[in-house]
């Protein structure tokens, strides 16, 4: 299958046939980071994070190919891989060649970067309380004003539905305190 068609079924959701298809790689991204100090499950984890990243930039509408699909997601693998190691201080990293230039080292880092957050942003929202995920979901995601969250949610008036969505808010920015000191502390 031709790589604009997998993108194309990526950017339709139609995901089955395309991971069918990027599957392939998958034996090359375990060798890889076997070689690399990894094992089976590490390679699953890193190659399924890889997968969400790409399906995320294909369906940004400036997602331009530059090279084979293929060879994008090796890519993706072995820089995740090469953080994986940064984080658990395994390898050095002076002998970890990603066989990126530096300005492309520094774009997966930016990318890598902003997964983490978004990832960390996820776990904290899913760990508040069912109204609060709500109320945060339908402002920030949905772009819903206020006024028709407050009518959504049952809320008296607008008013209400700010302070409730403050409250969310900080008690939101509190547990992502609480996440990144426990980190911290690992």
């Amino acid at each position: 299958m031709q790589d604009q068609k997998i993108i194309e079924l990526i950017r339709l959701n139609n995901h089955d046939k395309a991971l069918l298809v990027l599957y392939k790689n998958f034996p090359a991204v375990r060798k890889m980071i076997r070689l690399k100090g990894g094992n089976a499950q590490d390679a699953e984890d890193v190659f399924q994070e890889a997968l969400i990243i790409l399906c995320r930039k294909i369906k940004e509408t400036e997602f331009i190919l530059h090279a084979q699909l293929s060879t994008y997601l090796f890519g993706v693998c072995r820089f995740l891989w090469k953080d994986e190691l940064k984080k658990r201080n395994k390898q050095p990293l002076l002998d970890f060649e990603t066989g990126l230039s530096a300005a492309e080292e520094q774009q997966w880092e930016g990318w890598a970067g902003e997964e983490a957050r978004i990832g960390l942003a996820e776990k904290v929202v899913k760990e508040l309380g069912e109204r609060c995920r709500e109320v945060l979901l339908l402002f920030y995601n949905s772009g819903m004003k206020l006024k028709d969250i407050a009518s959504k949610m049952g809320y008296s008036s607008e008013n209400t539905a700010k302070n409730q969505k403050y409250k969310c808010l900080e008690a939101a920015k509190n547990k992502l305190k609480e996440m990144k000191q426990a980190i911290q502390t690992i």
